[in-house]
């Protein structure tokens, strides 16, 4: 790099550290010579893309590596994000949105401006083929206190205010989701902190469903300094890691002596999405210290992470939790708590008195698609264990306000399989797929598949379409419940449940026979023709 260039570069780096409001903090830093695994790719013929990361252009475009590290993992001490990892869409999607002003940056405005879309494309494409950089946690740890507002806002969410869990969306450890939903691990927390200002204060494009501004406006300054301080951190060390990998999942997080009631109310805690009056299960941080405690702690993670606490019993890509959200707290989503007081009950599925184990046997055997785990096994112990500490106080017996899932008023027009189409292609599509497959990260679901082989069966509830409905109306978008109208969501769960999916295992020989037996009603699609397919036939 000549010195015409250089010096022009580092005019360019002093500017955009004060767009950030942060003093510009030494040069050598942010224009570190490349590593020696960027001069080894230097060497090697050049995209346009690396061409411009690593040279900038004849326009005056400067190279990109001198802000955001040879490797494109960004500068935390001067607030430059990283780029390497970014999904290529997404990244040139910003900017483009840089380069027509609906991206609020002077420093980067110009730069996009002077890209062409093509060399926009390239560059994107190009760090977004470089990995992460190495020291960056793509796991969340294993348990949290609520006390630590950054890390549970991060993995919890505070479900009071709809507000879902960053890793709902960005996955496990931040680790980002395809396209749409960019990593948050290791990104400087100075950048978070603007960019979730930004959407609060309607200075960034809404994106995909609006839901960052949702969510923005819900976190106080102090939330947003926590959960940026919380990513940020995810570049330490690995050895912290291993630390929190080492704890028993099933040991309920230990709380400092000196916290005081008053201090862990004031912090963010899992919340029921309930109205006023309305029962709420006791407090994370109220959960039991004892040999039951730990039964009650290792409940609450089968059910947050099925696949990996319970297996042996699970046949789908499905958590308990993707149903019955915030671990099975958050009434109008079948919340646990109203659940366990409901039985001993007859059940018309099965025709006759269910305990409340057996209830849970059958969520194994249709919803997770697996086996029922038997009568006395450490699982079902512990989730019983779970649901009877959540139930604390709860009234036993009669309707109480929240259970199961909100009952529909019949639509207004039949429900129809080519509107819910375009609902979920507007609605759904970003999260689950257009394929209805969901999405994974660092080899976990971040968002279920809604039918196929990997989703639930013919004789889970959620196939039912009033379930569904009422299902998605008060929940879905997720973090945005209540947004679609009675009849998108009759439309889309019609669409949803119209799928095939894996067989109920009381198949009766032939779908006609089973459907007399079992689905001989309007909300159940088993057996009938949609498509040309019969739903359930091979």
């Amino acid at each position: 790099m000549n010195l015409k260039r250089l010096m022009r570069s580092m005019r360019v780096a002093t500017a955009l550290a004060m767009t950030i409001a942060l003093p510009a903090l030494g040069a050598s830093a942010a224009y570190a010579q490349p590593t020696q695994q960027a001069k080894q790719t230097q060497k090697e013929p050049a995209s346009s893309g690396q061409t411009i990361a690593m040279q900038g252009t004849a326009n005056g475009v400067p190279a990109c590596i001198s802000c955001h590290g040879a490797n494109g993992e960004g500068n935390a001490a001067a607030g430059f994000p990283r780029l390497a990892g970014l999904g290529a869409d997404y990244f040139a999607a910003q900017l483009a949105a840089f380069a027509d002003g609906s991206r609020d940056n002077a420093v980067m405005q110009p730069f996009a401006k002077n890209m062409s879309a093509d060399e926009r494309k390239a560059v994107a494409q190009y760090f977004s083929s470089l990995p992460a950089p190495k020291g960056i946690r793509t796991q969340d740890p294993a348990d949290v206190a609520p006390s630590d507002s950054g890390a549970w806002l991060a993995t919890r969410g505070r479900w009071q205010q709809d507000l879902p869990a960053c890793v709902q969306c960005h996955g496990p450890g931040g680790a980002g989701v395809g396209a749409i939903f960019p990593p948050l691990a290791g990104q400087p927390s100075a950048y978070i902190e603007a960019q979730l200002n930004a959407w609060k204060n309607g200075k960034r494009p809404p994106g995909t469903l609006a839901l960052m501004p949702a969510v923005a406006s819900k976190l106080s300054d102090a939330d947003m300094h926590a959960v940026a301080q919380y990513y940020a951190q995810q570049a330490a060390a690995e050895a912290s890691t291993a630390v929190a990998a080492s704890q028993p999942a099933s040991q309920p997080a230990s709380q400092p002596a000196s916290q005081t009631a008053s201090q862990t109310a004031s912090q963010p805690q899992a919340g029921t999405g309930a109205q006023a009056g309305q029962f709420q299960p006791p407090t994370e941080s109220a959960m039991p210290g004892s040999d039951f405690g730990k039964s009650v702690k290792l409940g609450e993670q089968i059910f947050r992470h099925t696949g990996q606490y319970a297996g042996k019993f699970v046949g789908n890509s499905l958590s308990c939790a993707n149903c019955h959200l915030d671990a099975g707290r958050k009434a109008n989503s079948s919340p646990l708590w109203a659940a366990f007081v409901s039985y001993p009950a007859y059940r018309s599925k099965n025709g006759h008195v269910n305990t409340f184990a057996e209830r849970l046997q059958g969520c194994f055997n249709y919803s997770m698609n697996g086996k029922a785990p038997p009568l006395g096994d450490p699982v079902l112990v512990a989730l019983e264990s779970y649901s009877y500490w959540l139930a604390t106080g709860a009234p036993v017996g009669g309707k109480v306000a929240g259970r199961g899932y909100p009952k529909l008023p019949a639509p207004a027009q039949k429900a129809d399989y080519a509107r819910g189409a375009a609902v979920y292609t507007q609605h759904c599509v970003a999260c689950h797929g257009a394929d209805g497959q969901g999405k994974s990260s660092s080899g976990q679901t971040v968002f279920p598949p809604l039918w196929g082989a990997r989703s639930f069966n013919w004789g889970a509830g959620m196939h039912e379409i009033q379930n569904a409905a009422g299902f998605i109306k008060a929940n879905m978008p997720l973090g945005l419940g209540g947004t679609l109208t009675d009849q998108e969501a009759w439309d889309v769960a019609t669409f949803m449940d119209s799928h095939e999916r894996p067989q109920d295992p009381r198949f009766k020989g032939s779908v006609a026979q089973t459907r007399a037996k079992y689905h001989d009603t309007p909300h159940s699609l088993y057996g009938t023709e949609v498509n040309g397919h019969v739903l359930g036939s091979p």
